[in-house]
C-alpha cells in the first residue's frame, strides 16, 4: 500500500526527518490525529503483532508452489497479501507514533518490530515473482483465465511482463545481498551534508553572525539585502566548492550502483531500467523534457518581469529566489485554512467534499509542531481498513493552507483509491500520486483569484503561481535532464570527474536560464550546485514532479471549464487506484501524457498568469 507521500519531498528537502519547532499555538485535542481507528491502545497494537507473525508461515509455505495450480497460486497469493496489508496496518500506527514524538523510545521500538516483520515477510516471500515467471508461457495463459485467479490478472500481468528482467531465486537471492549497499552513496551523501560540512559564518548587514547551514541558507537566500544574499550563496556553494572531489567519488559510486542493476536486470540504460517496473515508456521521459525546454521563453519572460518589479540592473542566480512582491504574505489560522479547504474543492462535488469532512470530524490530521514530533508534511495511506493520515507543521502561513491542500489531495486519492479497490490494487503509482495533490493547490489558487480582487493579494497569488512553474516544472525538468546526460556519459565510458560533472551542470544551467539570452547571469561557483542537490540518489524519480505538475495544471483547467463530466473522469482515475498502468490511468482522468496537449494547456495557464501579474505590474506602476 501507498506509504509516506512527503510534501515536496524531493523539491525542497532531503533532511526530511528533522524535529519541528515548538509553535506558539496551544494545542488540543482535535487538533491531533485519533490513531484508535487503527488500534484503541499500543497493548491492542501489542496483540496484533503477535496475530501478524503467524501470518507469515503460511506464506513461507508457499515456496516451490507458486506454480502448482491456479487454485494453489490464488490461495498463495491471499494468504500473501492479507500479511502484507496487516503488517502495513502494524507499521501505520508505529509510524505516526515516531513522528508524533520521535524521543518516545517504546514507539521506537515499535517501529523497528514492525519493520523486522515486514522482512520476515520479505523473505517469506521472495520465490513468488521467480516461481511465476517460470510457468511455461501456454501454461501461464490458462492459469491467467482461471477464475480462480480473476482478481489478481493485473498482478500476473505485471509479473509477467518483467519476465525477461526477472531473475531467478537463487540470483534474487544474491542481488538481495546487495540491498544494504545499495543506499550507501545516499547514506553517505546525507551524513556529508547534515554532519560534517564546515558551514561558514556570514556577517550579515545587520551586524548579525550566522552560520550558513541549509536552513539558513534557505532563509538568507530570500534576503532583501543584495549583499546578504550573495554573501550567503558564496558562502554556502564555496563550502560545496570544497568538497567537490568527495562527492564527485559518491556520484559515481551512485551511478555504478545502477549501471549494476541495470546490467543484471538486463535494461538497455539506466533511465529505462528506472521507467520499467512502472511501464512507462521512455517517450514520456524525453517529450517531458523536449517540451519543457520549448516553453523556456515564458520562464524568461516571468524572470524579466521580476527583474522589473525588484528594479534590478540585472538578475543573477543568486536573485532568483525573491519573492515577485515585498507585500506581506497573507496568515490564515487552521480553521481559516479548513474553510479555505471548503470553499477550494466545491468544484469536486458533494462526494469529495464529504470525505474532507470525514477527516476534519475524524481526526485524521496532526496540525502543529510539538517538541519531539517530526518536520515537514506528510500523508499516510498505508492502512487499508482504515484512513489516511495527515502530518502537518501548521505554522499560520500561506504555504501551511498550501500544504494542507497538497497533502489531502493525496489523502483523497488513498481513500478512494482503497474503498473502490481491492488491497492488491489500492496503492496508486508514483507516477500519479503527485496529480492529485497538485491538483488541490491548482484549484486554491484559482479559487484566491478569483475571491478577492485586492491588487496586491492577486499579484502574491500570481507570484505563487509562477514559482510553482518555476521550482516544479523547469528546476526539476532540468535535474531530470542533467540525471539522465550523466548516466548516459557514465554509460559511454566516461569517469564522471568533479570538472564534468561542473561542465554538464552549468552548461544546462545556462541553458534553461537563458544566460546567452540576457535573462540571468550565473557565476562560474554555482557549477557546483549538483553537489547540493538530493533528487539524484532517488533513481529517476524526479521527472515525475513536473510531469505531476503538468498533468494536474491541464487536468484542473479541464475541471473548471468543462463541469461535471471532467470531474468525473478526474475522480474515476482516483478511484482507480493501482489498478491500471500510470498512462492509462491519466487517459482515464481525460489526459493523454504521452502526447503534446497536457503541455499545452498547462503552460497556457501559465501564460495566462503572466499576462495578469504583468498587467498588474503595469497599473501600479502608472499609479
Amino acid at each position: 500500500m501507498t506509504s509516506l507521500i512527503w510534501r515536496n519531498a524531493l523539491v525542497t528537502s532531503f533532511s526530511l526527518f528533522t524535529l519541528a519547532t515548538p509553535h506558539a499555538q496551544a494545542q488540543t485535542e482535535a487538533d491531533k490525529w485519533d490513531l484508535s481507528a487503527l488500534y484503541p491502545n499500543d497493548q491492542a497494537w501489542g496483540e496484533a503483532a503477535k496475530s501478524v507473525a503467524t501470518l507469515i508461515g503460511p506464506v513461507e509455505k508457499c515456496k516451490g508452489q507458486w506454480g502448482k495450480s491456479p487454485k494453489t497460486m490464488a490461495s498463495c497469493l491471499d494468504v500473501y497479501f492479507k500479511a502484507q496489508k496487516e503488517a502495513a496496518r502494524l507499521s501505520n500506527y508505529a509510524d505516526q507514533k515516531v513522528s508524533a514524538n520521535g524521543d518516545d523510545p517504546k514507539a521506537q521500538a515499535m517501529k523497528g518490530q514492525a519493520g523486522k516483520l515486514f522482512a520476515k515477510l520479505g523473505e517469506a516471500s521472495s520465490s513468488q515473482n521467480s516461481e511465476i515467471i517460470a510457468i511455461p508461457p501456454a501454461k501461464f495463459k490458462t492459469y491467467r483465465d482461471d477464475p480462480a485467479l480473476s482478481k489478481y490478472q493485473m498482478v500476473l500481468e505485471n509479473i509477467v511482463r518483467l519476465r525477461e528482467h526477472t531473475l531467478s531465486a537463487e540470483e534474487n537471492k544474491i542481488l538481495a545481498y546487495s540491498a544494504e549497499l545499495s543506499e550507501g552513496s545516499r547514506d553517505v551523501f546525507h551524513a556529508l551534508t547534515t554532519l560534517n560540512l564546515p558551514f561558514p559564518n556570514v556577517t550579515l548587514k545587520s551586524g548579525e553572525t550566522v552560520q550558513m547551514t541549509a536552513p539558513n541558507f534557505g532563509k538568507y537566500r530570500q534576503s532583501k539585502d543584495t549583499a546578504d544574499r550573495e554573501k550567503s550563496f558564496q558562502a554556502f556553494f564555496g563550502t560545496y566548492k570544497n568538497f567537490r572531489e568527495t562527492y564527485a567519488a559518491n556520484f559515481n559510486s551512485m551511478v555504478s550502483r545502477d549501471a549494476f542493476y541495470r546490467k543484471a536486470h538486463k535494461y538497455n540504460s539506466d533511465v529505462e531500467a528506472a521507467l520499467g517496473e512502472a511501464n512507462i515508456p521512455l517517450s514520456v521521459y524525453t517529450r517531458m523534457i523536449e517540451q519543457v525546454k520549448a516553453y523556456r521563453p515564458l520562464l524568461w519572460r516571468y524572470l524579466k518581469l521580476k527583474q522589473k518589479v525588484l528594479g534590478l540592473e540585472e538578475l543573477k542566480y543568486s536573485d532568483l529566489y525573491l519573492p515577485l512582491t515585498e507585500d506581506a504574505a497573507p496568515e490564515y489560522t487552521f480553521t481559516q485554512a479548513k474553510d479555505l479547504a471548503r470553499a477550494t474543492v466545491k468544484p469536486l462535488g458533494d462526494e469529495y467534499q464529504s470525505v474532507l469532512e470525514r477527516s476534519i470530524k475524524e481526526r485524521w490530521v496532526d496540525v502543529y509542531p510539538a517538541k519531539g514530533k517530526v518536520g515537514g508534511a506528510y500523508m499516510d495511506g498505508s492502512a487499508y481498513d482504515v484512513h489516511p493520515y495527515l502530518l502537518m507543521n501548521y505554522n499560520n502561513d500561506y504555504d501551511s493552507v498550501s500544504t494542507y491542500l497538497h497533502e489531502f489531495g493525496h489523502a483523497a486519492h488513498s481513500y478512494y483509491s482503497t474503498k473502490s479497490q481491492p488491497y492488491q490494487y489500492g496503492e496508486y503509482p508514483t507516477f500519479a500520486a503527485e496529480v492529485a495533490s497538485t491538483f488541490n493547490e491548482n484549484l486554491l489558487h484559482h479559487y484566491l483569484i478569483n475571491s478577492n480582487k485586492d491588487p496586491k493579494f492577486q499579484l502574491f497569488v500570481l507570484g505563487q503561481i509562477l514559482e510553482n512553474f518555476r521550482t516544479t516544472v523547469f528546476r526539476q525538468a532540468f535535474f531530470a535532464d542533467f540525471e539522465w546526460k550523466t548516466h548516459e556519459l557514465a554509460q559511454k565510458g566516461n569517469t564522471l570527474t568533479a570538472d564534468l560533472l561542473d561542465k554538464t551542470y552549468f552548461d544546462l544551467l545556462k541553458e534553461y536560464y537563458g544566460e546567452a539570452e540576457g535573462v540571468v547571469k550565473v557565476e562560474p561557483l554555482y557549477a557546483v550546485e549538483w553537489a547540493y542537490i538530493p533528487h539524484f540518489y532517488n533513481h529517476f524519480y524526479v521527472f515525475q514532479y513536473t510531469t505531476s505538475f503538468i498533468a494536474s495544471n491541464a487536468l484542473a483547467e479541464k475541471v473548471l471549464a468543462e463541469g461535471p463530466k471532467a470531474r468525473d473522469a478526474y475522480i474515476s482515475m482516483l478511484k482507480a487506484g493501482g489498478s491500471l498502468y500510470p498512462l492509462d490511468l491519466l487517459k482515464l482522468g481525460g489526459l493523454d501524457m504521452s502526447g503534446t496537449e497536457p503541455y499545452k494547456i498547462s503552460f497556457r495557464a501559465m501564460e495566462n498568469a503572466l499576462i495578469q501579474a504583468e498587467a498588474l505590474v503595469d497599473a501600479r506602476a502608472k499609479k
